[in-house]
């Protein structure tokens, strides 16, 4: 009888064990949250069927936060987390003569957005420009560390240890100078960023393609048949110009004012049945985003006549050619013939 008797103190003293009052909070000891979203925190009890909560922080600052009780647990909401939300929070509950508290740590950050590569200017081969690594809304930002890559080649690295001087989202950027080549057509920079959170780490990169520019040169004009032409003939003008992209072809007149007259938009420019006012210089140039170059060509357009009389038993042959261009001019050869 006394067996059976101390059998049943020890079951009932392992089922009053396992009925004591007990706390969890979750999740535990730790939380990480980025600022703008959602956070819950729980306290949850067994062994008292109505037990009391209270939230606070640490310091006693206000919880930004709203509470709500569910039987045997209290939840704190964040709706929108906030750097004000960074604390170490203390959870309450008390049943009867009881009360047990737990702690946890919320730790906030802002790591929003891929990082931004922005330049100075074009990319026009030897000429430097400001590469710019740019990563914005950042907390916090003394635990931001920020590379910048050439392809697989490291360009430079920063890591911002400055103390902060209050809690706000800042925007931080590494910088360096860069002089493209023609070897860095079709590389890419790389901005990647990292920001250290406890022992957690946040990652985020922008690739942006190198867009690697030549300015226009080595303008070159070839004409067919020649550049000294009749009235009533027709001649060929090809132009070609180097430069990446590919430079657009624009022909133009000189005029006398000095003004341009646009003619075509073709690398090719052909004029026919040529006449004297279409004698002078003509203008090819090579345009691509970044620039121009440019070559002229004159063209000279003659006007032959042929004036023959015989007077006294002699033939009298005058050529009378005229040509105007840049510089009109006038030449007269004078040919005698004797009759017999």
């Amino acid at each position: 009888m006394v067996m059976i008797l101390g059998a049943s103190m020890v079951l009932w003293i392992l089922f009053a064990a396992s009925q004591a009052f007990k706390l969890d909070i979750s999740p535990q000891d730790k939380m990480i949250a980025q600022i703008g979203d959602s956070l819950s925190l729980t306290c949850n009890t067994t062994g008292c069927e109505s037990p009391s909560f209270s939230w606070r922080t640490q310091i006693d600052s206000p919880l930004h936060g709203r509470t709500k009780i569910e039987g045997s647990k209290s939840v704190l909401i964040m709706d929108a987390v906030s750097s004000e939300n960074e604390h170490s929070y203390l959870c309450t509950a008390t049943c009867g003569s009881q009360k047990l508290e737990r702690e946890i740590q919320v730790n906030v950050y802002s790591f929003p957005k891929d990082p931004e590569v922005q330049l100075s200017g074009p990319l026009e081969v030897g000429k430097p420009v400001m590469v710019k690594c740019l990563v914005p809304d950042v907390y916090p930002s003394d635990s931001l560390e920020v590379e910048l890559f050439k392809g697989d080649h490291l360009l430079t690295t920063q890591m911002f240890l400055e103390a902060m001087e209050k809690k706000s989202l800042v925007t931080k950027s590494l910088e360096v100078t860069f002089t493209p080549g023609t070897d860095d057509i079709g590389k890419a920079f790389v901005c990647r960023a990292r920001l250290h959170i406890d022992s957690v780490t946040k990652e985020r990169e922008t690739v942006e393609k190198l867009q690697v520019y030549i300015s226009p040169k080595n303008t070159v004009i070839s004409v067919y048949p020649s550049r000294r032409l009749q009235e009533g003939d027709a001649v060929m003008m090809t132009c070609s110009s180097e430069g990446l992209p590919a430079p657009e072809i624009f022909w133009s007149k000189k005029l006398d004012s000095g003004n341009l007259q646009l003619l075509s938009g073709n690398a090719t420019l052909t004029l026919i049945a040529m006449r004297m006012e279409d004698s002078g210089i003509y203008v090819c140039e090579g345009v691509n985003l970044i620039g121009r170059d440019k070559a002229e060509l004159e063209l000279v357009v003659q006007d032959g006549r042929i004036k023959s009389q015989i007077n006294n038993g002699h033939h009298l042959t005058v050529y009378l050619m005229f040509a105007k261009s840049s510089t009109f001019y006038f030449i007269c050869y004078l040919s005698l013939y004797h009759v017999l």
